[in-house]
């Protein structure tokens, strides 16, 4: 009967499916449906004087300049007037967006300031403005520099509520701290922004933004902030200019050098050591065919990882780790291709020879397109308690990825994906649509379904024990109300269990899951120690596809914004999992919290402590999990960051495992545009054998260094000189044997017309 009513399901569904997909063709034929008149708050006027950015405002340079004053405090008061007093002047040339900030402050020795690498100054005095150019309240570019000049940008797509701070636009900024306050002055190129192409005027929301940090962290505006709104961009106060913009080839031409030395060997004791250099060339291609229509190309780009990813444990788990992309090509308009699942993971593309992409907006249309090549062909094979990471041998793989989506109006849009990767005798296919619809001020629903083929040569079947073709369905529904005191959500996840999505990050399928959370925020006025306390509870129920009770969990939550700038979580959940055909009843407790105590120190802690299946012999062991983390700067220089995790697992009394992973960083930071960075990761596992069902060493350690100078006078102009090496230990071993070691260097140069 279960299997009759979920083949009619998804019968029902196939038929929403097309009817959806024939609406959204016949509805792309409808204008993007705008609102009334715009009330116009700020003007954005031309000027043929051209500020000399350096932090200081110059006779002359901003007279042409219109002035807004950052009045409102959004958080953590709601809406009250500004502690402190903030001017933003804006202007522009035609083909140059400028800012200038004043921000005063009665005790200018307390200002957060310091020396970092890009999008590294959240904790810092820092100013800036979020820009929605194309006026539909979606997506929107920020831009913000510390006190120093030091830079942070970012996408933030209001759609699926993602703020992505790998996007890194070439633009001017420069900061100087005076006796009064501080000073910040900005040049934001048009060719770095997308817009609205054949205007006569640009209408942009704009949210100008001064952040303010003492003991707590002060948000001001030159918006107010209604919490009972379910959207960010919307309540943005609109800006109008750029009536004579300078027509340019919106050309950039990124030649780059690479070359690498590197030795390895297979055995850490008396393996021969083989030596390789790897010189290499390529070249990378933006062109803003108009300002809402770009392409991007690639010829043998260098994707080697310059700068290594921050360890993380993988001490008794079953599913793959996630780590975030780097890579240029990748970065540009990777908004474009968002939807609620991660469809489109492009670490999955190791090697590329070339790419070549697409993305755009014109009305109410936005659509993107990429393809390119992979020497290494890896994919994650899902299941419902593990995934593993295969490889097919020798084999190149070709990788495409489309999506479209349609803003039907400015509380509708529906969506379309398409993703495929193939090799010979080996292919992945998905198809799917989503939408969105925000249901008044509180209450938005979001839905996916998604179709997947897959085909695996004679290799992937026998290793890993796959059909030779399989497909199937996943579908994801979520219904959201959030106002200014009450959440409540509820959650439907299903994938099935011959679903893939090898161009995406899904590590898991087999199951569905229904997950329904409602929780009460309390809010505190200026003098209350904590700002915001939000207690939840939170009930997920998971079945396999075939109907087995897989996990049912209760969970008590609470989270807190405090003194010192601190967050607050913790929660205690009771869960029965299924796993391996037993009944495991566990319970935990979790505690995270992140403060900044003092000026230039972050510290935080990851507390877990509880139940937890051991996998490797499947019964129930007690975990305890430790994460405590600091960075400290020691002068406006230098910095000193270490990340730290312990787990330890006892089954009856016994420990089974203990393992230590540590992550430390110096880094001397030069001046805005270089530094000098060393990294140490170590990590050590200690086990009893005796515990196990099958062999396994007693004691292993690895332990990894990397030096790394850096000289960058943009993103995509800069040097990089590096040394790095790996080594290994096992039971058999008396220390840290080599086992590789590499040095690289990389030079890039950014033209543009």
């Amino acid at each position: 009967m279960l299997e009759v009513c979920k083949n009619y399901v998804k019968y029902v569904l196939i038929i929403n499916l097309a009817i959806c997909s024939i609406a959204l063709l016949l509805l792309s034929e409808i204008p993007y449906a705008k609102a009334g008149e715009v009330n116009i708050s700020h003007n954005i006027p031309f000027s043929q004087v051209k500020p000399v950015i350096d932090g200081e405002i110059n006779a002359g340079e901003w007279e042409a300049a219109s002035s807004v004053s950052l009045d409102n405090e959004t958080f953590p008061s709601q809406n009250v007037p500004a502690l402190v007093d903030t001017e933003a002047m804006m202007m522009e040339d035609g083909a140059n967006f400028y800012l200038a900030f004043i921000a005063s402050d009665p005790e200018p020795e307390k200002i957060r300031a310091f020396y970092r690498d890009r999008d590294a100054s959240w904790g810092d005095d820092f100013v800036g403005i979020v820009i929605d150019t194309f006026n539909d309240e979606r997506r929107s570019f920020e831009f913000f520099a510390n006190a120093l000049g030091v830079q942070t940008d970012a996408i933030f797509d209001d759609v699926v509520q993602n703020e992505d701070t790998s996007w890194n636009a070439i633009w001017d900024s420069a900061g100087n701290i005076t006796d009064k306050g501080y000073v910040v002055e900005m040049k934001i190129p048009l060719s770095q922004l997308r817009f609205p192409e054949g205007v006569d005027k640009q209408t942009w929301g704009v949210d100008i933004l001064r952040f303010y940090p003492r003991d707590k962290r002060h948000r001001l505006s030159n918006n107010t902030k209604d919490y009972n709104l379910s959207c960010y961009l919307c309540q943005f106060k609109k800006a109008q200019g750029f009536t004579k913009q300078e027509q340019k080839l919106n050309l950039q031409v990124v030649p780059t050098i690479t070359a690498s030395y590197s030795r390895n060997r297979l055995s850490p004791e008396n393996g021969k050591w083989d030596s390789e250099y790897d010189p290499e060339a390529g070249m990378d291609i933006r062109w803003g065919i108009n300002q809402d229509f770009y392409l991007n190309a690639t010829i043998n780009p260098d994707f080697s990882q310059v700068e290594a990813d921050v360890a993380q444990l993988n001490v008794n788990n079953t599913f793959s780790l996630y780590f975030p992309e780097r890579r240029e090509f990748f970065l540009d308009g990777a908004e474009y291709f968002n939807t609620h699942a991660n469809l489109v993971y492009t670490r999955n593309i190791s090697s590329p020879e070339y790419g070549i992409k697409l993305t755009g907006k014109k009305d109410a249309h936005t659509y993107g397109l990429f393809f390119a090549n992979d020497e290494i062909t890896t994919l994650t094979i899902p299941g419902r308690d593990g995934s593993i990471i295969a490889s097919i041998p020798d084999e190149k793989s070709t990788n495409t990825a489309y999506r479209y989506r349609l803003d039907i109006d400015r509380n509708i849009n529906l969506g379309m994906i398409f993703t495929d990767r193939r090799a010979d005798d080996y292919s992945n296919t998905l198809t799917g649509i989503d939408g969105n619809i925000r249901l008044g001020k509180s209450d938005k629903i979001k839905m996916q379904i998604m179709k997947s083929f897959s085909e695996y040569p004679e290799q992937i079947q026998h290793d890993y024990r796959q059909k030779p073709e399989i497909d199937d369905y996943a579908y994801l529904f979520k219904y959201e109300h959030s106002d200014n005191k009450w959440y409540w959500g509820s959650w439907y996840n299903e994938y099935g269990d011959d679903f893939r999505a090898d161009m995406g990050f899904i590590n898991r399928v087999d199951y569905r899951r229904f997950d329904n959370e409602v929780g009460h925020t309390w809010r505190f006025g200026q003098g209350s120690r904590f700002s915001r306390v939000y207690l939840g509870v939170d009930w997920i129920k998971t079945y396999s596809e075939s109907g087995d009770d897989l996990e049912d969990e209760r969970i008590i939550l609470v989270n807190a914004d405090g003194p010192m700038q601190s967050y607050i979580f913790m929660s205690f959940s009771q869960k029965d999992h299924l796993y391996r055909g037993i009944n495991f009843d566990e319970y935990n407790i979790n505690y995270y919290t992140q403060m900044r105590p003092i000026a230039g120190m972050e510290i935080g802690l990851d507390l877990n402590y509880g139940d937890k299946i051991d996998y490797d012999n499947i019964r129930l062991g007690r975990v305890l999990s430790l994460g405590p983390r600091i960075t400290m700067q020691m002068g406006k220089h230098f910095q000193v960051a270490l990340r730290h995790n312990y787990q330890e697992m006892d089954i009856e009394g016994d420990r089974l495992y203990a393992t230590n992973l540590s992550d430390l960083r110096f880094t001397y930071q030069f001046g805005i545009r270089s530094f000098l960075r060393a990294i140490i990761q170590y990590s050590d596992t200690r086990r009893d054998p005796s515990l196990y069902i099958f062999d396994i060493d007693r004691r292993s350690k690895c332990l990894t260094t990397q030096l790394l100078y850096s000289y960058k006078i943009n993103p995509q102009t800069r040097f990089f000189i590096g040394y790095s090496d790996t080594g290994f230990q096992d039971e058999d071993m008396n220390s840290i044997k080599k086992t590789n070691f590499t040095v690289f260097t990389k030079l890039s140069y950014a033209w543009q017309n």
